[in-house]
């Protein structure tokens, strides 16, 4: 029997009679969980993507134990791309010979672990999904980069993608044991402070209960920033300098909401503009940060002079430092996938959460108690854009004051993220 024989009886230990251990597919199930057992009714491809360790392996173990209560076990399929494969075909085909099921006739279940690691996946699986209507598939990768793009190249039409993201506050609350808190946080107000602060740093799953900060900065460091820019992007791209991209990351996580200037950058880094295009766009596009641009109504106006930069997910500054108001800053942008910003001369909105023609503006603040002359801008805006209404996100408590341009609602950070669809 071949080794990739006794690799496949390996991992499906449920072939045997042995169910999923608790330890790979855990007993919390994330909003996600919901997203999947919705998608799987489809034949179309379940794509998991996102940053490493949020937990898209746990995923795909806990809907393999959903399956296995209402399909025979040998019609459930998980192999890891950990181990070397010739191709897809032959793949199948030692499972067929290990089960006894016509993967081209018969219905199963399969589960494509760490795929972008088989260089020819994604036509080899376009092939295979295109004959074998039959089979539901169900991938994913720690590169999201290859996983993403090649998708979008060979897969049109084929696939679902779901986006994992690090916890959710509400998650972090049950996770930690604390379901009460996130119910009922008018009556906790003291304490889930407390908890959202502790949340910002831990907000990868198996972070949450780590009480030593140094640990879980060296954790995010190592097995998110470094596996990125020393074994991802070189995959993917030639010519990565690698030290320029910790350089760039280290001024970027530094500093939250840098101000592009290309030209003093490139000559402060003693490097071509061009050199320094190629590796904000390699950071850029394999998810470590955003750019945010300044907004106009007619997007053509956008210019790199007025871009900002900051990290993709607010977690990963802290590696580099603790400007508590820039990571708080992070974080909101994080929370709504924000684009815009918005500046004219010395006057600056934080962030603008942009759905269809709707404008919400947002601003951002580290501190309790906000005077009225930090609302001038907000209302300025409102005016100049005919807005009814905008958010001020704080450490205070809730109210909501009326003016002549509309109204601003003031949200405490913990209460806008357990209600966020509100708003």
């Amino acid at each position: 029997m071949s080794n990739v024989t006794d690799i496949i009886r390996l991992l499906n230990p449920w072939w045997e009679g042995e169910r999923v251990s608790e330890e790979l597919a855990k007993q919390y199930k994330r909003n996600f969980f919901d997203k999947i057992q919705e998608f799987k009714k489809y034949k179309q491809i379940i794509i998991l993507t996102g940053l490493r360790r949020v937990g898209k392996t746990t995923l795909m173990y806990q809907t393999i134990k959903e399956l296995l209560n209402g399909n025979e076990s040998k019609r459930i399929f998980y192999f890891s791309f950990d181990r070397e494969i010739d191709d897809l075909v032959e793949l199948f085909e030692n499972y067929k010979e290990l089960t006894g099921i016509d993967y081209k006739k018969e219905k199963i279940f399969v589960f494509f672990d760490e795929i972008t690691r088989f260089k020819k996946w994604a036509n080899e699986l376009k092939l295979i999904y295109d004959s074998c209507p039959n089979i539901r598939f169900c991938i994913s990768s720690s590169s999201s980069i290859n996983l993403e793009e090649e998708a979008i190249k060979n897969l049109a039409g084929r696939y679902f993608l779901i986006n994992i993201s690090p916890l959710s506050f509400k998650e972090f609350l049950e996770l930690r044991g604390k379901e009460k808190m996130a119910k009922n946080y008018k009556l906790y107000s003291r304490e889930i402070k407390k908890e959202f602060f502790s949340y910002l740093l831990r907000s990868f799953p198996e972070t949450i209960k780590w009480d030593n900060e140094l640990v879980i900065k060296d954790y995010l460091r190592t097995t998110i920033i470094d596996k990125i820019i020393k074994s991802d992007l070189p995959e993917k791209f030639n010519n990565i300098n690698k030290e320029l991209l910790y350089n760039l990351l280290e001024l970027f996580y530094k500093e939250p909401g840098f101000y592009l200037d290309y030209d003093n950058l490139s000559k402060n880094l003693r490097i071509s503009k061009n050199t320094l295009y190629t590796h904000i766009f390699y950071l850029e596009f394999c998810y470590l940060i955003r750019i945010v641009k300044n907004f106009r109504p007619n997007t053509l106006s956008t210019s790199r002079k007025l871009q900002r930069v900051y990290p993709y997910w607010w977690n990963l500054a802290y590696c580099y430092g603790e400007n508590n108001d820039k990571i708080l800053e992070s974080f909101v942008l994080s929370t709504i996938d924000g684009k815009y910003y918005w500046r004219d001369l010395e006057k600056e909105i934080d962030f603008l959460k942009i759905e269809d023609k709707n404008i919400l503006p947002i601003e951002v603040k580290n501190k309790e108690r906000v005077e009225e002359r930090d609302l001038n801008t907000l209302k300025l805006f409102m005016n100049k854009y005919k807005l009814k209404k905008s958010l001020l996100l704080y450490l205070g408590n809730e109210e909501i004051r009326e003016y002549d341009s509309g109204k601003i609602e003031f949200i405490p950070f913990w209460k806008w993220l357990l209600e966020r669809e509100q708003y």
